[in-house]
């Protein structure tokens, strides 16, 4: 299989609000332009038939009934003209009942550019912390890890409420909802509750008592894509894995990224990187322990996480455990975004779906993957104690590592909930559809992967939740320290 189980990047929003305007050739679709009932209804139809003819985990954590009836009313409710944003609104809540952090729906291109060049949007660059909001800003007219407790004289409570129905994330997760608003918070408040030239802002500085208040200036995208790459916690571009030991006894793999080795060259340079770094620790029979961070882990190429896995087993495993789609002919061809899905690429797709996907007898002939073998430990598998550090960003194969280390006696994770779900999530190649009148986006993933891992009594709608939750502090923000870390290097002294 030649399938991709990537989430789509945090900062999609940001990235396309950063254009301006001298660069669009045309006039951007305005988001206060209006259309018929007829046209949004059509646009509700298409939106409906990729969902239902597509996603194969479209009915994974919301039932069958509840989306029909979710659909239904978000048809019924366009019974008078209404804008573009007016249609986005209420169709985005409806295609995050899906509950998939590799769904997306997006108003079109032109019209995030657009609204990237008015200075309307919020200017700080947050980070949500334990359920609260926090300045990620060393230098600026807030201080650093100061808690922002309302904008516009909003209460921060209720702005959130207003925005998480629109932010993506695997089944009831909301850590991942947490990391994506670190990035898109301003996108979301533009869109759902509106810009604005000045904002009031009353926020609580560390170690203070007594709120204050500062009225700041909105900025454009162009500038706020800045303020973001200067964020405080933005420590510079991320190697995709690293490994250094931290003293006689432990060491720590970083792998911040799957999305490697799509070509050759790129595969064999991460192959070869694993073969060292294992070897060098088996060559090392004092290092117990074994850190392996994946807490900005957003998956990537397919079957990276199991090649890694393979090094960490105790016994033989399956990834994933199975597999299926809904078709091997991808429909509604006439929507479908040719500038990001031309002909070509769309009947390779189908040409691989053809050959590893045949319809199981057993399962009523559901369209299941034909060979999910079973694979054997390495012999330079690490024997040691394991210590996995997780977070809302640990998605797609990042967390599918994380549901088959859970196999294993010897691991212990750290951290926050992982942002993939446990037992099953639905990605592969995504599919992009244009709707025919509003011109919103739509993603959607193909295929349904299920992992290999305990059952237990575990939430089926949930992540990996750690076996010592640990959420960065303020005070550790402030001094760049990391707090995950710390605390697992504590929890390793103390069980030697």
């Amino acid at each position: 299989m030649k399938f991709f189980r990537f989430w789509l990047g945090i900062g999609l929003f940001v990235a396309g609000l950063c254009v301006p305007a001298k660069a669009a050739k045309r006039l951007a679709p305005a988001l206060e332009e209006q259309f018929t009932v007829a046209q949004l209804r059509e646009d509700c139809r298409v939106l409906r038939a990729a969902l239902e003819q597509l996603h194969a985990g479209l009915y994974l954590h919301t039932s069958h009934k509840e989306m029909d009836k979710a659909l239904d009313e978000l048809s019924d409710s366009f019974n008078k003209p209404a804008t573009r944003r007016e249609f986005y609104l209420r169709a985005a809540p409806v295609v995050e009942l899906a509950k998939c952090g590799h769904t997306y729906f997006d108003l079109p291109q032109r019209t995030l550019d657009a609204l990237g060049n008015k200075r309307e949007m919020f200017p700080l660059p947050l980070i949500f912390l334990g359920g609260r909001v926090h300045v990620d800003q060393t230098v600026g007219p807030i201080p650093l890890g100061a808690e922002i407790k309302s904008i516009n004289r909003r209460p921060m409570t209720e702005i959130l409420r207003q925005l998480m129905p629109y932010v993506r994330a695997d089944g009831r997760n909301v850590t991942m909802k947490h990391r994506i608003l670190d990035m898109e918070f301003s996108f979301h408040y533009l869109v759902n509750i509106g810009g604005s030239i000045m904002f009031e802002v009353d926020y609580l500085p560390h170690g203070k008592h007594e709120a204050q208040t500062v009225r700041l200036a909105g900025v454009n995208g162009e500038t706020l894509r800045e303020e973001l790459t200067q964020r405080h916690t933005n420590t510079g571009r991320k190697k995709n894995y690293s490994f250094r030991e931290l003293g006689n006894s432990t060491a720590l793999l970083t792998v911040n990224s799957f999305d490697v080795g799509a070509r050759r060259k790129g595969r064999q340079k991460y192959h070869d990187f694993l073969k060292k770094t294992f070897a060098d620790l088996k060559a090392k029979p004092g290092i117990k322990n074994l850190i392996v961070d994946v807490r900005e882990n957003e998956g990537g190429v397919e079957g990276r996480e199991t090649r890694l896995f393979g090094f960490l087993a105790q016994k033989p495993f399956r990834d994933p455990a199975l597999a299926s789609t809904l078709t091997l002919e991808i429909p509604l061809e006439k929507y479908m975004d040719r500038r990001e899905l031309d002909r070509r690429t769309e009947k390779f797709i189908e040409k691989d779906l053809a050959k590893d996907f045949k319809p199981n007898l057993a399962a009523n002939n559901q369209l299941q993957l034909a060979d999910t073998p079973l694979r054997k430990p390495r012999d330079d598998a690490f024997k040691g104690r394991l210590w996995i550090l997780t977070g809302g960003l640990t998605h797609s194969g990042g967390a599918t590592l994380c549901s088959l280390a859970a196999n294993n006696d010897n691991v212990t994770f750290v951290g926050e909930e992982t942002g993939g779900n446990r037992f099953a999530y639905t990605a592969g190649n995504t599919i992009l559809f244009r709707l025919p009148h509003t011109l919103c986006q739509l993603g959607v993933p193909i295929i349904l992967y299920r992992n290999q891992t305990p059952v237990g009594n575990f939430p089926k709608d949930r992540g990996i939740i750690p076996d010592h939750p640990v959420t960065r502090t303020i005070a550790d923000l402030r001094a760049s320290e990391d707090t995950v870390l710390r605390r697992t290097l504590e929890l390793i002294k103390k069980s030697e």
